[in-house]
């Protein structure tokens, strides 16, 4: 007597579309290995998010302590002392500042690419079950209204995130450095003043340039490897 055996789903050929009722009886495990996945982007989303939020505030908070210092020390006049004291308190901030802001921008990528994944897994959810392609679609295109990418006002849109925002306040603790430490050597006040307001400027020029170099190879690796390309239209953190 031959025992018959269940027949085993072999799943959607090469050419077909995913369907979760040709899943057959791995329907659950899909559903199962889709959500998970799901989660866990989002989860790692919201580490990204809340350590750029808590960078930002610990930079913040140095930056404020440290100007306050300033002022209770600013009686103390011009002297060596003083401008020693300035240039170690706006040397440091700078550095925080600098540190903070390449890290803001790598979570801020990171984000970008998280986004673009949990998009990808949507249009999947779309594939399996059609009657989820509406609403699916019309979330998408509710985001889409509201995205930061787009080419006329990106420039600008990125000075709005986090690392941007970072790179100009860093920006200006640089140029004031330099302008501190050029008058405590005596320099004038008229030579000084310039001297910190162009550093400042090249400083900030810097980190745009740096920060679109960033974008611009987190986009080219993307396009160029299809497993973390991600979809336009995603926001900076």
């Amino acid at each position: 007597m031959t025992e018959s055996r269940p027949e085993q789903s072999s799943g959607p050929g090469p050419d077909e579309p995913l369907r979760l009722s040709a899943a057959g009886a791995a329907a659950s495990a899909w559903i199962t290995v889709l959500t998970t996945e799901h989660y866990n982007m989002q989860t790692q989303r919201a580490a990204t998010i809340s350590e750029a939020n808590g960078r930002a505030s610990i930079f913040l908070g140095a930056l404020s302590a440290g100007l306050i210092a300033l002022g209770f020390y600013g009686h103390a006049g011009h002297s060596a002392g003083t401008t020693t004291f300035y240039t170690l308190v706006l040397s440091s901030l700078a550095f925080l500042g600098v540190v903070t802001f390449v890290r803001c921008l790598e979570i801020s990528i990171d984000d970008w690419q998280f986004i673009g994944r949990i998009s990808k897994l949507r249009a999947t959810y779309a594939e399996l079950v059609p009657e989820l392609a509406d609403l699916l679609l019309v979330t998408a295109g509710a985001e889409q209204a509201v995205a930061m990418l787009t080419p006329r006002r990106q420039p600008f849109q990125r000075m709005l995130s986090v690392a941007g925002s970072i790179g100009v306040i860093t920006s200006v603790v640089i140029g004031a450095d330099v302008g501190v430490l050029a008058y405590g050597l005596r320099a004038p006040l008229a030579a000084a003043l310039p001297a910190g307001v162009t550093t400042g400027i090249i400083a900030l020029f810097a980190s745009v340039r740096f920060q679109s170099s960033r974008w611009k190879g987190a986009s080219a690796a993307a396009a160029s490897h299809p497993s973390i390309q991600t979809g336009e239209g995603a926001s900076y953190t």
